[in-house]
């Protein structure tokens, strides 16, 4: 895979979204649009991020142009804590 803009319709690319507090999201899934879902649509590949103290997950989710997940097997979800 590699990384394109959102819109980008080509097979092979897509971009990243980071979920906050959830799960990887089912194949062709478009990752919704809020506060709990960051979306990378300029190709970006690093942010900063503030959470409230206490344990959260972020997922990791790369989807298509369209937003549309490549499911569980293009995502990764890690556990942390913040202080």
């Amino acid at each position: 895979m590699k990384i394109a803009p959102a819109g980008t319709m080509t097979e092979g690319t897509g971009h990243h979204h980071l979920i906050i507090d959830g799960q990887p999201l089912p194949k062709g899934e478009v990752v919704p649009a809020n506060d709990k879902s960051l979306h990378f649509g300029k190709g970006q590949t690093e942010t900063r991020i503030t959470l409230p103290p206490g344990e959260h997950t972020l997922t990791l989710d790369f989807g298509d142009g369209a937003h549309r997940s490549y499911g569980p097997e293009m995502s990764k979800t890690i556990a942390i804590h913040v202080k």
